[in-house]
């Protein structure tokens, strides 16, 4: 499984900006990946209920709360005191456990072959990213 390091809140952003540099594929590519990688990944209210971390009422309720707000569903959650924040941050592993690789994605979309892609990789992690 594709693993990558950084300081950035999405390393997968990190390694789709390295591919482009490398000329590996190109900018829309990356979007391509990541938003089919985000299509794919499991929402954090999804998780809470197939772990019995909240109820689907308690679900809306936050739903409902977020509408008119710019935060994010665990921070509406904890403040509504549903979650606690190591919960949050649980079920934020386990969404990133389960997000698909965008290394991955791009193979599967033939925008990448499966060599380059392992190489490309190792090269990133050797730079410390």
């Amino acid at each position: 499984m594709e693993h990558t390091k950084g300081t950035s809140n999405n390393p997968e952003l990190l390694f789709g900006q390295f591919l482009v540099n490398e000329h590996a594929v190109n900018e829309s590519d990356v979007v391509e990946a990541l938003n089919i990688q985000k299509e794919r990944t499991t929402q954090i209210g999804q998780l809470a209920l197939k772990n019995n971390m909240l109820t689907m009422q308690k679900i809306f309720a936050i739903l409902n709360a977020q509408v008119n707000s710019s935060k994010r569903f665990g921070e509406v959650a904890v403040e509504l005191g549903y979650l606690s924040k190591e919960s949050v941050d649980v079920l934020l592993n386990i969404q990133k456990e389960g997000r698909p690789p965008i290394g991955e994605i791009l193979v599967e979309l033939n925008k990448l072959d499966r060599n380059t892609l392992d190489i490309l990789l190792e090269k990133f992690r050797q730079l410390g990213q």
